[in-house]
């Protein structure tokens, strides 16, 4: 079990890429704190999944909610090995369409709550810690309708590298996992078929991903394995971006 006795916290674990790597977390041995802002219901399921003692009501959004979290797990617990940035937004529009309120919105959440959680975690977090970022394949490459998203998830890579330095004299590894489009029912609703189309057609695997498929990469970036591997991007897309 690569993540025994590991303490790991993925905000935004009740549902999506979040839960699956609870899932994944779990079954490499390691304790796993999930945390919800509005899904309780499902946030208890994956306690149950992952033998979870911890569930807390997090709205990164809200330093003061984080706090209260991270001290609730360092009072348990007494540190957090791994913190996994999961929770986020979208509002999907074309960019001359985007508001100003959806565009506060994303970044708020998705760069700026990145921002908030690392900063909050930090004293918590032992020497040779992981914190892990999830991007996106739309902050590689400027996806098309999602230019606040783009934006933000662009900026958490950019983060990522700062905070990167700021850690490695402490052998902290800070990465950031980088999914494609993945297949859900946000991607059915929000995704037209002309898109969808071009999508699949950019991709060298003809699919969209699965949850389960950014579970590996996350056990290995907050494994000892990736005990060398700091500010570096992991993009798990399906050879969608081919650099």
């Amino acid at each position: 079990m690569r993540l025994k006795n590991k303490i790991c916290v993925v905000t935004g674990s009740s549902r999506g890429i979040g839960a699956a790597i609870a899932r994944g977390y779990a079954k490499e041995g390691a304790t796993v704190v999930i945390t919800y802002r509005e899904k309780k219901k499902e946030a208890l399921a994956v306690a149950k999944e992952t033998g979870s003692e911890l569930v807390l009501k997090m709205d990164i959004r809200d330093r003061a909610s984080i706090r209260s979290a991270f001290k609730k797990v360092h009072k348990r617990y007494g540190r957090i090995d791994v913190l996994v940035n999961n929770a986020g937004t979208n509002r999907t529009n074309d960019f001359d369409k985007q508001t100003q309120e959806e565009w506060d919105e994303v970044i708020d959440v998705d760069l700026t709550g990145v921002f908030r959680c690392c900063q909050e975690a930090l004293p918590y977090i032992p020497d040779c810690g992981r914190v892990i970022n999830i991007g996106s394949l739309s902050g590689e490459y400027g996806g098309p309708r999602t230019p606040s998203y783009a934006a933000a998830k662009a900026g958490v890579m950019a983060l990522t590298h700062n905070l990167a330095r700021f850690l490695g004299p402490r052998n902290i590894c800070v990465n950031t996992l980088s999914p494609g489009v993945i297949a859900s029912e946000f991607t059915d609703r929000t995704m037209s078929p002309a898109v969808r189309k071009t999508a699949l057609s950019l991709m060298l695997i003809k699919r969209f991903a699965k949850y389960e498929e950014m579970v590996g990469a996350a056990v290995f970036l907050a494994s000892g394995e990736s005990s060398y591997m700091t500010a570096q991007t992991l993009s798990v897309n399906g050879g969608a971006w081919v650099h």
